[in-house]
C-alpha cells in the first residue's frame, strides 16, 4: 500500500449455511448493525456470523451496492423506485425474507422499500404492514394506535344522533 493511501474499511461476515462474505464500506454504512459492529471486529480474523442465509444475504449485497451512493433519507417515499420494484419481483417467501434481514440487520432503507411494496401490494399503509410483519419501530406502532382512535372516535360520533338544544 501506498503512503497517503486509506484502506478501505472490510471484515468477514458468515452466512447462516457457511459462505463467508466480505463486508466493504458501503455495506458497513447501511447496516446500523455492521456499523456498531465494525469497530470490534475490524482487527478480528474471525468472521461475524449472522443468522441469514447465503441467497438473501448475496441479494442484500446487490441492494446496498446499488444504494451505496444515496442517501437514506431518499428512500423513504411514497413509490417504490423502479430498480427496487424490478429486484422485488422475486417470489414473496423472498421479499419477506428481505424484509425480516434487513430488520435484523438494521438496513432501514432496504426495510422500508421491501415493506412499501408488500403494502402496495396487500392495499394497506407502511405501518399497517411494519405492524403486521412484527418489524415496525415503536413509534410507528403508536402512529397506528392513534390512527385506529381516531377512526374509532369518528365512527362513535356518527353512530351517535345530535340532541337537539329546546
Amino acid at each position: 500500500m501506498a503512503v497517503g493511501q486509506l484502506r478501505k474499511p472490510a471484515f468477514k461476515i458468515r452466512s447462516c449455511d457457511g459462505d463467508i462474505f466480505i463486508a466493504q464500506d458501503w455495506l458497513i454504512q447501511k447496516s446500523k448493525c455492521f456499523s456498531v459492529v465494525y469497530p470490534y471486529m475490524k482487527d478480528s480474523a474471525q468472521p461475524l456470523q449472522t443468522t441469514v442465509s447465503s441467497f438473501i444475504f448475496e441479494k442484500i449485497v446487490q441492494w446496498c451496492y446499488h444504494h451505496r451512493n444515496n442517501d437514506d433519507s431518499t428512500l423513504f417515499q411514497r413509490t417504490v423506485p423502479e430498480w427496487d420494484a424490478q429486484f422485488l419481483q422475486s417470489n414473496n417467501a423472498i421479499v419477506l425474507h428481505l424484509i425480516e434481514a434487513a430488520y435484523r440487520l438494521e438496513i432501514k432503507g432496504l426495510l422500508n422499500i421491501a415493506c412499501r411494496a408488500v403494502s402496495t401490494m396487500l392495499g394497506k399503509s407502511l405501518t399497517e404492514v411494519k405492524v403486521m410483519l412484527r418489524v415496525a419501530e415503536p413509534e410507528e406502532i403508536l402512529e397506528l394506535e392513534i390512527r385506529a382512535d381516531n377512526e374509532a372516535a369518528d365512527v362513535e360520533a356518527e353512530m351517535i344522533p345530535a340532541i337537539s338544544a329546546a
